[in-house]
């Protein structure tokens, strides 16, 4: 006896809707207009992205309408750049994320926060949403150190391995930024892309565009504590010294992610130090 096949995600919300993809797929409708109509109503806008393609390829239209973004191939182990396999733990659809181990070795590990310290550390900012400059603000209390890109071989190296993972331009990776968290500090749920309403977010769009991917590594882990929480799909990762959290900040149709909001939770013991990579839509340009 053979189980029969999942519906297709055309098929979801019956004849109707079906009808109206294909006939609006045929008359050359945008299908990322058509993902924001379908999203605002009934459909899950992964459903409907898949949906879109299911008619696409009905129709024998190329479906070359998704927004290219960052991604991990589909692999239980993947390469870090330099030839060496890191292994691919977890993978989420909502964020689109995927949990990595042996992204860094223990070496490599300390000599970058070796660096850190060599530079010293200053209390962390957030975004201001008016002005889009780095303020001091309650729901983030950790202390961090910012690198400029290619700064030395070693983090000239993390980043050409981060662009080679994750199949995107080095150049429009941001320049590292390492964050220590201590018992008690923490980053309350926010989003690392810029809100586009937000007078302040203009600065940061016209130096290489959105945000479009995020990577979490962590250099040192804590006793207890300290981990990145998606509070959207209750999901909480801890990975390993030397592993990582690699997520997506946009979907396919270049709109924001609701769903990658997250959370650095609060240390309880112990001491937390992690590296954030963040990917741009365009090469990212060096504040002059």
């Amino acid at each position: 006896m053979t189980d029969n096949p999942p519906p297709m995600a055309i098929d979801l919300q019956g004849e109707r809707w079906r009808q109206w993809i294909l006939d609006n797929l045929q008359r050359n409708c945008s299908p990322a207009e058509m993902l924001k109509r379908m999203a605002s109503g009934a459909w899950d806008r992964e459903k409907a992205a898949q949906a879109l393609d299911e008619g696409l390829t009905l129709l024998g239209i190329p479906r070359d309408w998704r927004k290219p973004l960052p991604a991990i191939k589909q692999s239980a182990s993947v390469t870090n750049g330099d030839g060496q396999p890191v292994r691919v733990l977890s993978r989420f659809e909502k964020p689109h994320a995927v949990l990595l181990d042996q992204l860094l070795s223990a070496e490599e590990c300390k000599a970058l926060i070796d660096y850190a310290y060599s530079k010293g550390l200053r209390k962390s900012g957030v975004v201001d949403s008016g002005t889009g400059q780095s303020i001091e603000h309650h729901a983030r209390t950790s202390t961090s150190v910012f690198f400029t890109r290619a700064e030395t071989s070693l983090i000239d190296m993390l980043e050409t391995r981060l662009a080679n993972l994750t199949g995107w331009p080095v150049e429009n990776g941001e320049g590292l930024q390492m964050l220590q968290y201590e018992p008690g500090q923490e980053y309350k749920a926010h989003y690392d892309w810029f809100n586009p309403e937000n007078p302040g977010s203009a600065l940061h769009l016209q130096r290489g565009g959105q945000r479009v991917g995020t990577t979490v590594v962590y250099l040192a882990i804590p006793e207890e504590g300290g981990g990145t929480r998606f509070p959207g799909s209750g999901i909480e990762v801890y990975p390993n010294a030397g592993g990582a959290i690699f997520f997506t900040d946009m979907d396919v149709s270049g709109e924001p992610d609701m769903t990658s909001l997250h959370a650095g939770t609060p240390v309880i013991k112990g001491t937390k130090i992690i590296v954030t990579y963040w990917q741009r839509e365009g090469a990212f340009r060096v504040k002059e």
